[in-house]
């Protein structure tokens, strides 16, 4: 990879040396400290830009704390006067925001000269031939399976940008309520049965503490799990993750999915619909769903990283918020940057690629912007916020576990005191279950939607049938979508 930005290239810049506070955090002002342009690279074996001419990301809304992404992008102008860069937004929504990058990549050229991806999306785009081939691209610094969601049929496509995975949240006050402050040693929130024995647990809580309690001091507990099940994206990947979660689907070594066991996906979606039917995850999406579990009405929040920062932030929750991996592993989300085929710079374009996702760069998204980092060194600062272990304020050591992200299937506080959030997330991380790899992944994601949401939604004694769903899938795999 040229320009340093991968390995071990970046350690001469410590996090307090380059961020320094201010709304970007960056080492910016009048003009830049002596050498910054050259420790991000000149611009002499950059292509000499016509005049008015700019290189553009098309990425979907920058959804990071004061707007990370685009403050890297200034720093980079900053120091690459000759050679600068925009970023154009589409929409928040990832189906949206898919259809625009798609219609650009197929108009070809001029156009975007690098596509902040979905990594569900990059094997298509690679296949279709929109995205230039990062030869040469190292692996070094980065985590495992973000790295891996950028490559393609042996050949690397696109960069880790950041990353996200699946967590769970739990409001620590209900559980310890649920207990009657006796709170057990072990195992506090049962999930040996995985996503099964976590769906029981947290409607036993409800069923104790549930409904208008006359004398409570709390919001009125109604939720079991709040889950972003409204009909987009965010659908499948929290059904992916129940249905892995309960060992119905897998996906094989060649990145496809297997929809083999369908008496044991007939019987997790039949049951994940018994209980759903009467709640609000239907319609919610990430905001709707964290607002509700903020609000007190739920036990526990399945969600992204970024949660963290709003649950403990300046205007946090009233009540104590721990959190732990999805069971059966969350799924593993994020944006990886890729080099447009169609580009008239690929050189400065590769350039800015490996800028935004050197070690730097993804330490201010990952400590800033609220995203997970995807690379190891952010993780590594003992002065980073997620390094620091969660308050306990005396609850049972158990549930403590659960507030730093050990507990339920990791590390307890006993074996590893020195676990932190921050490992936990990047153990989550490491653990992710990936999404399928598809040409046509777009393809089988709506159709997975269309036809399993309809039979959570339905009246009671609706069946679900396995084996057409099954069918279905293994169409849409091939691009091939049954309409109604």
């Amino acid at each position: 990879m040229t320009g340093g930005a991968a390995g071990g290239g970046s350690h001469g810049i410590t996090r307090r040396g380059f961020f320094v506070g201010g709304a970007a955090g960056l080492v910016v002002g009048a003009g830049l400290p002596l050498g910054l342009e050259r420790l991000f690279g000149g611009p002499a074996d950059l292509e000499t830009f016509r005049a008015g001419d700019q290189l553009t990301i098309l990425s979907g809304r920058d959804e990071t704390d004061g707007g990370q992404r685009r403050a890297l992008v200034d720093l980079w102008n900053r120091a690459h006067e000759a050679h600068p860069v925009r970023i154009v937004e589409v929409s928040s929504n990832a189906d949206l925001a898919y259809s625009t990058m798609l219609s650009a990549a197929q108009a070809g050229a001029p156009g975007p000269d690098v596509y902040n991806l979905d990594i569900p999306w990059v094997p298509q785009f690679a296949q279709s031939g929109y995205l230039r081939v990062l030869d040469g691209a190292s692996a070094a610094g980065f985590l495992r399976a973000p790295w891996a969601a950028g490559t393609w049929d042996g050949a690397t496509y696109a960069l880790p940008f950041n990353s996200d995975v699946g967590l769970v949240y739990c409001n620590l006050d209900l559980i310890s309520e649920f207990y009657a402050g006796s709170v057990p040693a072990t195992d506090p929130v049962p999930v040996a049965d995985g996503w099964a024995g976590l769906d029981r647990f947290a409607h036993e809580v409800v069923a104790a503490l549930g409904g208008d309690r006359p004398g409570l001091d709390r919001p009125p507990v109604d939720i079991a799990i709040a889950q972003q099940l409204a009909g987009y994206e965010g659908f499948t990947v929290n059904l992916w993750e129940v249905l892995t979660g309960a060992g119905a689907v897998s996906v094989d070594a060649a990145g496809r999915p297997v929809f083999d066991d369908v008496e044991r996906i007939g019987a997790t979606v039949e049951a994940l619909a018994e209980r759903q039917r009467a709640t609000a995850s239907l319609a919610y999406d990430e905001q709707g769903s964290l607002a509700a579990f903020a609000a007190g009405h739920a036990v526990f929040l399945r969600h992204w990283p970024r949660a963290l920062r709003v649950l403990r932030g300046e205007d946090a929750v009233p009540f104590r918020v721990g959190f732990m991996p999805v069971p059966g592993g969350g799924v593993l989300g994020g944006q990886s940057l890729a080099v447009a085929a169609a580009t008239r710079y690929p050189v400065a374009a590769r350039r800015l690629v490996e800028f935004l996702t050197d070690e730097r760069s993804h330490q201010m998204i990952f400590e800033r912007g609220g995203f997970a980092a995807s690379r190891e060194a952010p993780y590594l600062d003992p002065a980073a916020p997620w390094a620091r272990p969660a308050e306990t304020d005396g609850l049972a050591a158990s549930l403590a576990d659960l507030a730093t992200g050990r507990g339920a299937g990791g590390a307890t506080g006993a074996d590893d005191p020195e676990r932190t959030a921050g490992d936990a997330l990047r153990q989550a991380l490491d653990d992710a279950t990936p999404r399928p790899r598809l040409q046509h992944y777009v393809e089988l994601s709506e159709e997975f939607r269309r036809y399993v949401r309809p039979a959570l939604s339905a009246r009671e004694g609706a069946r679900f049938d396995a084996a057409e769903f099954a069918e279905r899938m293994a169409a849409a795999m091939d691009g091939r979508v049954t309409r109604g």
